[in-house]
């Protein structure tokens, strides 16, 4: 399945920051995975690979590496929610999204709590800045700029800001020297990408893309590719592509 080229040229900061195309990978035909088993595992490979394991407080389906959760993947915990985003040996590492019952956390991982950027949303109340051990210590306000295109609210050159393009693209989220950097592009048709950029305002590091016809990919980037272990699930599981990926062509199934 070949998937169209996406082109997105934006012009933003007066002038003087420049987006650079996106592109999307041609998809090869499927190979066989390989899959062993191990206590808990109820799919895949929980040894080196993408597989599925039961534990007592819910299960995770995800890439694994020497028998622990290394790369991007899922915790579903029971009735209490799941955690969506990379894991470093076992600990919930890199750019993820806690879904809760009480509140949501996204941003920054280290060791289950959130170091860094990110924001936490509770009762509807977001609080966004820089945080330490899932604690706010240094808050970012977030604050109506009276414009309808442009930086139409917060801080788009340091902080955390939404840009709207007169083309309907709209970027929300933390910004570095003018450029965005970590947070979630939402496309006039209704695609999406939420995840780090570089500063060249690429798909770069970890981060997740939502097709408007329900493709998705989750996984790394770089340079606005497909690039290190990820997961793309098509129309039909016959689509499905989990993975190693190199400058947006699927290698290797795993």
């Amino acid at each position: 399945m070949k998937l169209k080229n996406l082109l997105v040229i934006a012009i933003f900061m007066l002038g003087c920051i420049t987006l650079q195309a996106q592109e999307r990978p041609n998809v090869p035909t499927r190979s066989t995975a390989s899959s062993s088993t191990s206590l808990g595992c109820v799919s895949g490979n929980c040894q080196n690979g993408w597989g599925k394991k039961n534990f007592d407080h819910g299960y995770y389906e995800g890439f694994w590496e020497n028998g622990q959760r290394n790369g991007y993947g899922l915790f579903d915990w029971k009735d209490s929610g799941k955690y969506i985003g990379f894991w470093v040996n076992d600990g919930m590492t890199g750019y993820g999204v806690y879904l809760g019952v009480k509140k949501d956390m996204v941003g920054e991982y280290q060791n289950g709590f959130i170091q860094g950027l990110g924001y936490i949303v509770e009762d509807e109340e977001w609080e966004q800045g820089r945080y330490s051990s899932s604690q706010l210590v240094d808050a970012y306000t977030f604050y109506d700029n009276g414009v309808t295109t442009g930086c139409t609210a917060g801080d788009c050159q340091t902080k955390y800001g939404r840009y709207k393009w007169s083309n309907g693209d709209s970027y929300t989220g933390f910004w570095s020297n003018g450029n965005m950097y970590m947070g979630t592009y939402l496309f006039a048709n209704g695609d999406k990408y939420t995840g780090q950029f570089n500063g060249s305002n690429q798909y770069h590091g970890q981060g997740r893309f939502f097709f408007k016809s329900g493709n998705y990919y989750g996984g790394e980037w770089q340079y606005g590719k497909y690039h290190g272990k990820g997961y793309y699930q098509g129309q039909t599981v016959s689509e499905d592509r989990i993975g190693t990926w190199s400058s947006g062509t699927f290698i290797k199934a795993l």
